[in-house]
């Protein structure tokens, strides 16, 4: 009986021994499992973007909508061109670089890196870390294009181009008019310019930013020598400056606010009191957060926390609608500082049908030309159309009103101007 006993309790005892040992062993597993977690999270992390790499690079060309995207994409980045493969370019490197570049931008976690680097440096030492955008006084963001274009300003001009710019402005009005169509030139604003005490202090202009010439002069007597109807955009934002309780230039953005395109359309239809749009009235109010144009260059810093509570402000119709037998057609050609002037176009007694002719400068500082169709009362862009002379024709014969649109940054210098013209000698 006590043999028999000895023996259970040597077997209790070896049983017991065993799962100890394998509760050990096991204990021992999971705190290894545990301990090293961080480095199989990095590495599935790893394996992730690998991945997601080949897979983004094999389906952007031919099905680009199956990519794996970030939730939140930067702002203003161009799109990869695709790599080169020809025999010399690989030699040259060209490929090589093309793909890894690609590879890179490709990432799902490129634009979270690109905007975490972007805070840093906005955060930490108050700068821009995004091409093309300075930060002037008090947060105010200036394009640096239209910086360099306001401190190069020395009061000269050339007589000859600025005779032969306002002659043909001249021809287009006398061929709107003759085929009953009524003609406005636009010259708009620029920020650098008309807030010019806010610029960087980095500016090479920033200590005579105030006393700078007054590069318009010529102009205006030019096109009132030359009888051509006209809005002075620079002018009415300095008339109107100190009246108005928001900056008519947003801190975060290039281009004015709703107020500043709407006092610029208002001008535009009394200079034309026959056309069927009418005569624009509008009210406007303190909007409740930066949106849309007002904050394009806060967009372009691509920051991880961007600020868009700064003032600006929005409009509403401050007449009655009209009667309007039909929509009026109104063709417009210019830059982006349409965007704002169409937009309170759809404000008028009688909103147009609206075809924007879009002129943007490129990286390679080419002119990319959009068209843009916007339905009577349609203030966002619109449908893209195609941007052809046959479209442009079309367009021109059936339009009741042309905005002609030139920023005085490059007054005088613009494709617009051309392609108005010899569409306008295309018309039967």
């Amino acid at each position: 009986m006590d043999k028999r006993i000895e023996k259970h309790e040597a077997e209790f005892g070896a049983a017991s021994r065993s799962r100890g040992q394998a509760e050990g062993v096991i204990a021992f597993l999971k705190s290894l499992t545990l301990a090293r977690l961080p480095i199989f999270g990095c590495a599935g992390f790893i394996a992730f973007l690998f991945l997601a790499n080949l897979w983004n690079f094999a389906v952007e060309r031919e099905w680009p909508k199956l990519r794996i995207r970030s939730a939140w994409p930067l702002a203003g980045v161009a799109k990869p061109k695709p790599a080169p493969w020809t025999f010399d370019a690989f030699l040259s490197g060209e490929t090589q670089k093309a793909v890894s570049t690609n590879l890179g931008r490709m990432s799902p976690v490129f634009p979270i890196s690109v905007r975490a680097k972007n805070q840093l440096v906005f955060s930490l030492f108050g700068g821009s870390a995004a091409p093309g955008v300075a930060i002037g006084r008090d947060g105010q963001l200036f394009e640096q294009l239209y910086i360099d274009k306001f401190c190069a300003r020395d009061g000269g001009f050339d007589p000859s181009r600025l005779s032969a710019w306002s002659s043909t402005l001249r021809d287009i009005q006398e061929m709107a008019q003759a085929h009953g169509k009524s003609f406005v030139y636009l010259i708009s604003p620029s920020k650098a310019a008309r807030y010019a005490e806010d610029l960087p202090t980095s500016a090479p202009c920033a200590s005579r930013a105030t006393s700078m010439p007054d590069k318009l002069a010529p102009y205006r007597a030019a096109l009132d020598g030359a009888h051509v109807r006209y809005v002075d955009g620079p002018a009415l934002i300095a008339a109107e400056k100190s009246k108005q309780p928001i900056a008519l230039f947003p801190r975060g953005g290039s281009h004015w606010n709703s107020v500043g395109g709407a006092l610029a359309m208002r001008e535009v239809t009394r200079a034309t009191p026959t056309s069927p749009v009418g005569a624009l009235d509008f009210t406007s109010a303190p909007a409740r957060e930066a949106v849309g144009t007002d904050r394009d260059l806060l967009d372009l810093l691509n920051l991880l926390w961007p600020d868009a509570s700064y003032p600006t402000a929005a409009i509403g119709r401050g007449g009655e609608k009209g009667v309007c037998a039909r929509a009026p057609r109104l063709l417009a050609l210019g830059g982006s500082f349409l965007h704002q002037v169409l937009a309170a176009a759809t404000l008028a007694p009688c909103p147009p049908q609206i075809d924007y002719w879009f002129y943007m400068r490129t990286e390679n500082n080419n002119i990319e030309l959009g068209h843009y169709r916007r339905p009577p009362g349609d203030a966002s862009n619109g449908e893209r159309l195609k941007a052809i002379p046959e479209e442009l024709d079309e367009n021109l014969a059936g339009a009741d009103v042309i905005l002609l649109e030139e920023n005085e940054a490059g007054v005088a210098t613009t494709k617009q101007v051309t392609h108005l013209v010899e569409a306008l000698r295309r018309l039967p």
